[in-house]
């Protein structure tokens, strides 16, 4: 049997999300709002603690929150969309690990000579 057992693996939405391919997204306005009420002392928290930049040497903080926000609002206003994703996420710590060795996801993974004799895959041209 090649299943995992042990574990639960849970994801919202399953797929590949290709920047040339609409996909339908819904969003929760309540959710939205609370990234739009944050986006200040998220940004300074990015800038001051993450990149550790003085807010005194920031020319343009308030117009890039500002853009921030009204893009933020944009998405809360239309929860419905189809739209061309622009960020690519595999989640591989979320997969059962077969399916991680099925796909070859782990290339620098380390085995030794007995976990390889072992392994369904291992056949004379495989490149593993």
């Amino acid at each position: 049997s090649e299943t995992y057992v042990g574990a639960c693996v849970e994801a919202l939405e399953s797929g590949v999300f290709r920047a040339d391919i609409p996909c339908r997204f819904r969003l929760i306005p309540e959710a939205v709002q609370r990234l739009i009420d944050g986006v200040d002392r998220t940004v300074k928290h990015c800038l001051t603690v993450e990149e550790k930049v003085s807010l005194d040497d920031v020319e343009n903080f308030d117009e890039i929150c500002d853009d921030i926000r009204s893009k933020l609002e944009n998405l809360r206003d239309n929860p419905s969309r189809l739209d061309k994703p622009i960020i690519y996420h595999l989640d591989v710590a979320a997969m059962y690990p077969n399916i991680i060795l099925t796909n070859r996801l782990q290339p620098p993974a380390l085995v030794d000579e007995r976990t390889c004799a072992a392994c369904d895959f291992n056949k004379p041209e495989s490149r593993c």
